[in-house]
């Protein structure tokens, strides 16, 4: 009896210590991101993060880096503090979580939504692939417009954007390979302005339908269609709110599901290294199921047979990197 109370003892004395010495239990997970919340696709990301955090006994901490020259000192003090996974989101913080991952072997880091990679057994990058959702959206402004001219306005030309492009003129072209897609870069992608007056261009220069990839500077975008009374479509999350009545179609980047999935698996012991790219096979929402209602019935079915065969991988679109 003594030797058990002894055994006892020692391991509460133990478990005082190690809740004192800074290092938090299991099931904690740190989002460290470059832009506020309030940023569309940041929001994104962290939803799916708070799901988990309310389905299980998960904390989450948000860590909102705005300082590039702070951002490996942030990815090292979530590490410390014995955050599991580490999270961050885009490419500069990728470099810093990479960098840092190295010296936490006992520590899985998940990068999302860019393609930067490493060898390291502890960093697994999530490519959360937008070609399936805009090749939908593609098909519907292909069957929808009426002067056979389309345009998209791009943040800037980077892989994940021409993966939009690609995508998107994939679909146009499956309907008619003669439709033309005028594309052009904003050069940012926090600038509603910006946006604003390349939307006047396109509408100007005969397009009646104009997608976006480039977050807050695409707000522009839409309000000019709405402008010109012509169609724009907006992106990572349902925008029909953003010009009711002129946003003909959302391509959905579902960070939501992307960041829940893979956060949970890591959590369950289900971690792998690498690249993940997550889309139609692996269970991504291609569209919002408002925009399906508002197009014609014909077109409906149309989206579903789409949706099947992409799901499938019978439809297979190739990124363009």
């Amino acid at each position: 009896m003594k030797k058990l109370r002894m055994l006892m003892l020692a391991i509460v004395f133990f478990t005082v210590i190690g809740c004192g010495s800074g290092v938090m239990a299991a099931d904690q997970i740190a989002l460290i991101m470059n832009q506020p919340l309030g940023d569309p696709f940041a929001d994104l990301v962290y939803s799916g993060l708070e799901r988990l955090q309310d389905e299980r006994d998960v904390k989450v901490k948000l860590i909102e880096s705005l300082d590039k020259s702070e951002y490996v000192e942030q990815v090292r003090a979530m590490a410390d503090l014995g955050y599991n996974p580490v999270m961050v989101l885009w490419e500069d913080l990728a470099a810093a979580a990479i960098e840092v991952a190295a010296d936490y072997p006992n520590t899985n880091f998940i990068v999302l939504d860019c393609y930067t990679t490493t060898e390291l057994n502890n960093v697994q990058t999530i490519v959360m692939e937008p070609q399936e959702a805009s090749f939908i959206a593609g098909f519907v402004a292909a069957k929808t417009t009426k002067t056979k001219q389309l345009g998209f306005v791009g943040g800037a030309d980077l892989p994940v954007i021409r993966n939009f492009l690609s995508g998107f003129q994939a679909g146009v072209a499956h309907v008619n390979p003669d439709i033309e897609v005028s594309v052009l870069y904003a050069g940012t992608f926090i600038d509603p302005a910006k946006g604003l007056e390349i939307g006047r261009i396109l509408f100007n220069s005969g397009c009646d339908i104009v997608m976006h990839a480039a977050n807050k500077t695409g707000l522009g975008v839409l309000k000019a269609a709405a402008e010109a009374g012509k169609w724009g479509i907006g992106v990572d999350m349902w925008q029909g709110d953003v010009a009711p009545g002129h946003v003909l179609w959302s391509v959905l980047k579902d960070a939501t599901n992307a960041a829940y999935i893979m956060a949970g698996k890591a959590l369950d012991g289900e971690f792998q290294p690498g690249i993940y790219k997550f889309g139609a096979t692996t269970g991504a929402k291609l569209y919002d199921i408002r925009d399906l209602e508002n197009v014609s019935k014909e077109i409906q079915q149309e989206v579903l047979q789409l949706e099947k065969k992409l799901n499938s991988g019978q439809i297979k679109i190739t990124d363009n990197q």
